[in-house]
């Protein structure tokens, strides 16, 4: 009523209690943040994540924030991969569960930098939604945003 939007940082195990809240509030703009956090090995999608995934986007006011996908890796020592290739299995479902209108760029920088350079983090999101047309590159690096956070232009 409030006209307010809350992000969850989650762990995967945790996205049907996302589903509820959303079920239940369904005028709340829920934001999930890091892909709801799976391990991101470039092979194995665990399927405990992608039906999580799934069963929470069927909710209209559930977004997802795309970030923390080089977090996923475990690559501390900034040797994350940089092939936007790595990471495409898991930016697949997202964006066949949620689509263009509800993802959301997000660079988790300065964390991300232990794992990443800020440019491979926002090069590997770009080269993927870039291969999506120019309105998903749009709408995901900036239009989601304005609308999901409710920001105006103040000149």
């Amino acid at each position: 009523r409030h006209g307010k939007q809350l992000d969850m940082l989650v762990r995967f195990p945790l996205l049907p209690l996302v589903d509820r809240l959303a079920r239940e509030v369904p005028d709340l703009r829920i934001v999930i943040d890091h892909f709801a956090n799976p391990q991101i090995d470039g092979r194995n999608v665990a399927a405990e994540w992608e039906t999580g995934i799934r069963q929470v986007a069927v909710n209209h006011n559930v977004h997802m924030k795309v970030s923390g996908l080089v977090e996923g890796t475990g690559k501390r020592d900034g040797s994350a991969p940089q092939d936007v290739e790595f990471y495409r299995p898991w930016l697949d479902i997202v964006w066949d569960a949620f689509g263009a209108d509800r993802l959301v760029y997000g660079s988790n920088w300065p964390v991300s930098a232990r794992f990443a350079s800020l440019a491979t983090v926002q090069a590997i999101v770009h080269d993927y939604f870039a291969d999506q047309g120019r309105t998903a590159l749009t709408k995901v690096f900036s239009e989601n945003a304005r609308r999901v956070y409710r920001w105006v232009d103040r000149a």
